[in-house]
């Protein structure tokens, strides 16, 4: 489906899409022509992991594709005098073909990020609703229905859609984890999809995963950490070291210069 309601465009989490959306809606159709069914494929995968495959088809992609590496060689030729030598202009042309691609997969990224960060919350407050009384789908309604917006809700809402419209539950978990490609999101989903399987009750498994997540959510926030330590060492010898040095060591080398004169 080429044509999008304006409400879909307006939720895209790119302003590149949002400021693109006219003009390849008007061309999607024409690149319709083009089979390409591996990249079809793949990339119609990386919207909907993206969160933008219901309002972005690969048809609008390809023509954004197509328009960025036409123009922006073309207007950066007119700012920078060495994009118009031929090589030149043809590896930026090249760049510009694939960037569309790279926006797709960093769209992608961010949202697995803000997904894994929000799943041991979830995971918890499913785990309690559960052990206080509540069956699992009323569970997940209650936290669909309650949760603040974000990548998580909404999966949990399509998960939720697809069991009342006839999914078993564990088919729309395997949905979820399909959408999703986190290890983290692999790992519940099989452990829930086997207790499923078993007919083992699903208040002790949810319990299980969400202090299991909360182990990992602490190694994260450690290895973040002990990354943020090695980044900053380098802005810390080039900028902040050479200015210490300046202001300890200055007046000491103007004494020693002025007075050997």
């Amino acid at each position: 489906q080429l044509l999008v309601r304006r409400a879909d465009v307006s939720k895209l989490p790119s302003a590149w899409f949002k400021l693109w959306f006219p003009v390849l809606n008007l061309l999607a159709p024409f690149f319709q022509r083009f089979t390409l069914a591996a990249y079809r494929e793949k990339m119609a995968l990386e919207l909907v992991r993206a969160g933008i495959g219901d309002a972005i088809t690969v048809n609008h992609l390809l023509a954004m594709k197509a328009l960025m590496a036409l123009f922006l060689p073309i207007v950066l030729s007119k700012v920078f005098d060495i994009v118009s030598n031929p090589a030149v202009f043809l590896v930026v042309a090249a760049l510009s073909y694939w960037l569309p691609d790279k926006l797709v997969a960093d769209l992608r990224k961010a949202r697995e990020k803000q997904i894994i960060r929000a799943l041991p919350g979830a995971v918890d407050t499913l785990s309690l609703s559960v052990e206080a009384g509540l069956e699992f789908l009323i569970a997940l309604q209650r936290l669909v229905e309650r949760s603040l917006s974000g990548a998580l809700r909404d999966e949990l809402a399509t998960v939720l859609s697809d069991i009342r419209l006839g999914t078993a539950r564990s088919g729309a978990l395997k949905s979820f984890a399909k959408r999703v490609e986190a290890p983290e999101v692999s790992s519940f989903v099989s452990v829930l999809v086997q207790a499923d399987a078993l007919g083992a009750s699903i208040g002790p498994v949810l319990q299980q995963q969400a202090e299991r997540m909360r182990v990992e959510r602490f190694q994260r926030a450690e290895k973040e950490g002990a990354k943020a330590s090695q980044k900053i060492l380098f802005p810390l010898v080039l900028c902040i070291f050479p200015a210490v040095l300046i202001i300890v060591l200055g007046p000491v080398a103007l004494l020693f210069i002025y007075g050997q004169q």
